[in-house]
């Protein structure tokens, strides 16, 4: 045993160093490790392909290209600042010149790509099925007429333009506002106006124009109107021309370093100026704005020209999530009821007289379910609202229950989940909250959730210094008869659930006493009243998640070399981390097959001959963004599975909490066997990676 052990570790040191820059590729990736950027833009290009899948409904490729947008545009705000050096990053430092220079030609070819999609392909399949995106100057008199009132009745009101000389300071223009630059001359002088588009109204205009079936649509975005109306707020001058542009900065409020006595007050400051304050990373601009007012923009923005993006079309494709909430269910894809795990379906007598089926309705008692058996939930197949929203109201309603623990990473702006929490406190149950502020682009609402919680009684944290919380964990504790039990979900996403494209994820519930144990001192961790400690059953992340996934990547390759089956079976979204891809080469070289299904970012190189030719990369799209991780391992004919929070990258395994737990049942155990083998086999919008970094489609 120990002569294989050192076996393992010596393959291990081989590729635990980065390749050195003269083994690099033609390609820009690394011979080891492909390059992190060159990554994730091979994902944006398979999110953009996936939308332009001819046998999906419309309106869902059309907000798939809004979701590949958004995708866009917060990478630039998180990722941009840390490969220019702005702000600092564990995971990357500043890239070189030349780095920066072929990162910028790859984003430029993913922005042209997501226009060029939209003005040539889905735009008119859109008109065709009587949804027309058009232009002002493509409208009627009618419709004009029409667009004239509801600017006059919404936009008007809350409309300010502010008139600057062409060499005087622009005002700040937030992240990721439209925003419109005027130009205007009078006597012969050229001064420039600005002018932004509120917020609060809707980014198109949509009105029908008649009762048909199917129901026909114009959309105007909203800046078209405000150009062809501006001449009535500026009848003095003439008006040489009106050009839209957006402005993206950065916007990481990064990981808190240092105690702060008034936390969420240095939070809510923080929000209040970034939008202003922040570094600008990139302008988008139309394309026909003239050279001298883009220099403009870019030199009072600190920008270099590679900085710049013309737009042939719209700037903000993800405003077209607004498109799709139209009431055209022949264009949607149909509502998929979700349902109960079968444990929670009330079993109704067998009857001869009637082959009626019987509507499934949960059972009474939540609590009661737990304690025989543990429950997987898998969503958004199986109901969030009576499985895990439902046993979190029902804590706070129970007199058994003495407390309620729980961490939140993200919520919905109403989220019924925080509101039972606010229950369980005002009727006296210990209840607490670890809330995340530093979840990135959902700091307000964080900040929302715990002033109410704090109100209602709840004792409220912030997170570990130096450390974002990433779990998703709710723990209760309940006296029955003599005994105390504790009831444990654990799951994999956060609670969101109306997000454009729904999630896949999973969770499990249960009342084991090892995982209650467990879940106990990593909330007395959480909340500074006890420094981490050896948990004997959740791997928890900082600290031994790594080293323990390390050796379950080892105990799979020690059977390899024994001549036994050995199956390693991983599903992320990310991975990255060096020397987790290091154990996985490791691993195949002795003998074991790994089957990785990595959604988004992979910088392990499979394929390759005496390095990772027993290893192969799916990437699986579709209709559910699939975002569980799960670890399966073979482990010599008895399986083992375990599910968490924790992709494989540096931030995943060494600067956010994170927990992964096993599944004990072998039934369950089996269950995400099943899972993971359909995801494998599954050719429809999956593809595989090769070892030259493309994505092949199945």
């Amino acid at each position: 045993m120990v002569a294989k052990t050192r076996c393992f570790d010596g393959i291990l040191n081989q590729f635990s160093l980065l390749p050195s820059p003269d083994q690099r590729l033609a390609s820009g990736h690394g011979a080891h490790l492909f390059d992190r950027e060159l990554s994730w833009s091979a994902f944006n290009r398979r999110l953009l392909a996936d939308a332009a899948q001819p046998d999906q409904p419309l309106l869902l490729r059309l907000s798939k290209l809004a979701q590949a947008a958004a995708a866009l545009d917060e990478y630039f705000m998180v990722r941009i600042p840390v490969l220019k050096g702005i702000v600092s990053g564990r995971e990357a430092s500043a890239l070189s010149a030349d780095q920066l220079t072929r990162l910028q030609a790859y984003l430029r070819s993913l922005v042209a790509r997501q226009q060029a999609h939209f003005i040539f392909n889905l735009q008119p399949h859109l008109a065709y099925e009587g949804i027309h995106l058009h232009s002002y100057a493509d409208l009627n008199a009618a419709q004009r007429q029409q667009c004239y009132r509801r600017f006059e009745d919404e936009a008007m009101p809350v409309l300010t333009a502010l008139v600057t000389p062409p060499d005087a300071n622009m005002p700040d223009f937030s992240n990721l506002s439209l925003n419109l630059a005027i130009w205007l001359e009078r006597n012969g002088k050229t001064k420039v106006a600005w002018a932004k588009l509120p917020r609060m109204l809707p980014r198109f205009l949509i009105f029908q124009t008649a009762v048909s079936m199917p129901q026909k649509w114009v959309a105007v975005p909203l800046e078209q109107v405000m150009i062809a109306y501006l001449p009535t707020l500026f009848p003095r001058d003439r008006l040489r021309g009106c050009y839209a542009f957006r402005v993206t900065r950065s916007t990481d409020l990064g990981i808190l370093d240092s105690e702060t006595a008034n936390l969420m007050d240095m939070i809510q400051e923080s929000l209040q100026q970034r939008q202003q304050q922040q570094q600008a990373v990139r302008l988008e601009v139309v394309q026909a704005m003239p050279a001298w007012m883009r220099s403009h923009l870019a030199r009072q923005l600190t920008l270099q020209p590679a900085d710049v993006y013309r737009l042939r079309g719209w700037p903000g494709l993800s405003d077209l999530q607004e498109i799709c909430r139209l009431p055209r269910a022949d264009l949607q894809t149909p509502v998929q009821s979700s349902t109960l795990p079968a444990a929670l379906v009330a079993q109704p007598m067998p009857s001869m007289l009637s082959f009626t089926r019987f509507s499934p309705e949960p059972t009474a008692d939540l609590f009661h379910i737990i304690a025989q058996q543990d429950l997987l939930l898998h969503f958004p197949y199986h109901s969030f609202t009576e499985t895990v929203e439902r046993f979190v109201a029902q804590a706070a309603l129970d007199e058994q229950v003495l407390a309620v623990k729980m961490t939140l990473y993200r919520t919905a702006v109403d989220a019924p989940i925080v509101r039972s929490l606010m229950t369980a406190a005002k009727a006296g149950k210990q209840v607490v909250v670890l809330v995340e502020l530093t979840a990135p682009l959902d700091e307000a609402i964080n900040i929302h959730w715990a002033k109410q919680l704090e109100k209602a009684g709840a004792h409220v944290v912030y997170g570990v210094v130096g450390f974002r919380t990433h779990t998703n964990l709710v723990l209760v504790v309940r006296r029955e008869g003599p005994q105390i039990r504790q009831y444990a979900y654990l799951g994999t996403g956060d609670y969101l659930l109306n997000r454009p494209q729904a999630y896949e994820d999973l969770g499990l519930l249960t009342c084991r006493p090892d995982i209650g144990v467990d879940l106990s001192y990593l909330f007395n961790f959480l909340t500074g009243c006890s420094r981490s400690v050896g948990y004997q059953t959740l791997m928890v992340a900082p600290g031994q998640l790594k080293t323990r996934l390390q050796a379950l990547i080892q105990r799979e390759a020690e059977q390899a070399s024994r001549g036994r089956a050995a199956h390693l079976i991983v599903k992320l979204n990310l991975l990255a981390d060096p020397d987790m891809i290091a154990s996985l080469y490791a691993a195949a070289a002795v003998g074991v097959k790994i089957d990785l299904i990595v959604r988004g970012i992979c910088r392990l190189r499979p394929g390759v001959p005496g390095l990772s030719d027993r290893i192969r990369v799916i990437s699986h799209l579709g209709d559910y963004v699939e975002h569980s991780r799960i670890l399966y391992c073979h482990n010599d004919g008895q399986p083992e599975a375990w599910i968490g929070t924790a992709d494989w990258t540096p931030r995943g395994l060494n600067d956010r909490i994170e927990v992964m737990v096993p599944i004990h049942s072998p039934a369950l155990v089996q269950e995400l066997h099943t899972t993971l083998q359909t995801l494998l086999t599954n050719t429809r919008a999956s593809w595989q990676l090769q070892p030259d970094g493309r994505y092949v489609q199945l």
